[in-house]
């Protein structure tokens, strides 16, 4: 019987109004391209048509970002985020670890780039945000040019009908045991995914800082664990590192949300690797 389930149920805790939105990610609200060489082809749609459009299909944002910039335009400094919840669908655990999915929505209004939908899993145990994405599932994505209700309500469908799959890895991931080589390689490989680079020789005490459970929820050596551990390090940070032979530095949280995402695919890819 499998270890984590699909529960539907009725209420969320709370969602972001259009002024919390405003306040951290206004270009969701912007009423014009950001960059006037777009063309005549480039459909403008705000991202506030589709916070009012999934609102529609009970997903609530509750959570936001934007590419900060010291310039007031530009199409680089475009880029937003909005993560959604829907209070009627949770992952149950066995062992308490609950979570609810979310979809994420990525957004620019640069006329460069399409609405683009991830699928996120959120953790209460440590209000930790995982986003999923393996070589079975791939981003959704809606042209500007073609948007349309129908076309975001399939896109939402089709998200929901591909969660069974993402836990059914969730299950895999608990089921899996580690070795000590085997964890000490994930948070090596995890750091690197971080930095970017192909090649760096951490001491032993990061990578024992890496694999330092914060709570009793996340001792053991199940895949599943060892990797929301090491996610949730390199993600938020607050641990200190060293290369060999170099001197020790904290480690911060990533602050930019595109990093983030990225980060959290990358590992995501990793763990699913040794499923």
């Amino acid at each position: 019987m499998a270890d984590i389930l699909m529960n539907f149920q009725n209420g969320l805790d709370s969602y972001l109004t259009k002024d919390q939105i405003n306040a951290k990610a206004p270009l969701v609200f912007a009423k014009a391209p950001t960059n006037p060489n777009v063309t005549d082809k480039y459909l403008f749609v705000n991202t506030e048509t589709i916070v009012d459009d999934l609102a529609k299909l009970n997903w609530f944002p509750v959570e936001v970002a934007q590419r900060k910039s010291r310039k007031a335009e530009g199409t680089i400094f475009s880029k937003h985020m909005v993560a959604f919840q829907n209070p009627d669908i949770k992952i149950t655990s066995a062992d308490g670890d609950d979570a609810y999915p979310r979809i994420l929505l990525t957004n620019s209004h640069d006329g460069m780039q399409s609405f683009r939908f991830s699928v996120g899993i959120f953790r209460l145990v440590c209000s930790n945000g995982l986003v999923v994405a393996d070589e079975q599932f791939s981003e959704f994505r809606i042209k500007h040019k073609g948007y349309s209700f129908g076309e975001l309500r399939n896109v939402v469908k089709q998200a929901v009908k591909d969660l069974p799959k993402r836990v059914e890895v969730m299950n895999d991931m608990k089921n899996r045991i580690l070795t000590e080589d085997e964890k000490r390689k994930m948070a090596l490989d995890a750091m690197l995914i971080r930095a970017g680079v192909d090649t760096l020789e951490y001491d032993e005490e990061t990578i024992d800082d890496i694999l330092e459970p914060r709570r009793d929820a996340d001792k053991g050596n199940d895949l599943w664990r060892v990797f929301n551990v090491v996610q949730e390090k390199i993600t938020q940070g607050d641990f200190h590192a060293a290369l060999t032979g170099a001197k020790v530095r904290k480690v911060r949280k990533i602050k930019s949300f595109e990093k983030d995402l990225k980060v959290n695919k990358e590992l995501f890819k990793l763990a699913t690797a040794l499923v």
